[in-house]
């Protein structure tokens, strides 16, 4: 037993292989943007995953995959304007349950990941109804740390937060995507708009 390794919270679990790299079967380990090493520091980063769902988790179509330090997530997020952060903002407390993703960290429900992504977090579809959704994960080192995150929302909630952007964000979101995984790798999933939500 390595006694300088510092316990774990108890909310942190392994990295479900869910949010492994797809092409390489391994844990993402560089920041897409600032390419820094995620597994040796201590930083927090996420993982966010557009996905075509078969069968659930069981089977799926990777449309696109990242992840990102916090420090990146937090400049990126200063790009999104006052008026689209407000919307977003009531958009996700009017539709959110709160009390669920409470009651599963008051009850230190960890052990069943589908019990935090099964339900897509706005409109509570099931995995095995939805044709399309991200998924999103936060993480430090080999660890998925669990609270806010892991989540999973529908294609079809992402299109009315979408709605609700000022034309200033969705162009920033429109060069973000670009950046982070180029235009063609979109097109099928996104039908033309922006899909990269921070």
């Amino acid at each position: 037993m390595d006694n300088n390794k510092p316990e774990q919270p108890n909310n942190h679990r392994p990295i479900p292989k869910l949010f492994f790299d797809d092409l390489t079967g391994a844990r993402m380990n560089r920041c897409i943007s600032c390419e820094q090493d995620l597994l040796d520091s201590q930083m927090p980063y996420f993982i966010e995953k557009a996905i075509k769902p078969h069968l659930g988790y069981k089977a799926y179509a990777t449309v696109f995959e990242y992840a990102m330090c916090i420090n990146c997530m937090n400049e990126h997020k200063g790009k999104i304007s006052a008026s689209s952060l407000t919307n977003i903002n009531q958009y996700f407390q009017k539709h959110i349950d709160i009390s669920r993703r409470q009651y599963l960290v008051a009850h230190e429900l960890y052990d069943d990941l589908g019990l935090w992504m099964d339900h897509c977090m706005v409109t509570d579809r099931h995995i095995t109804t939805i044709g399309e959704c991200q998924i999103y994960a936060q993480c430090v080192g080999d660890q998925l740390a669990m609270g806010d995150c892991p989540y999973m929302i529908s294609g079809e909630a992402l299109d009315a937060v979408i709605n609700l952007l000022s034309a200033e964000t969705i162009d920033a979101f429109d060069k973000l995507k670009d950046e982070l995984v180029g235009p063609s790798a979109f097109q099928d999933l996104l039908k033309g708009g922006p899909r990269v939500l921070l």
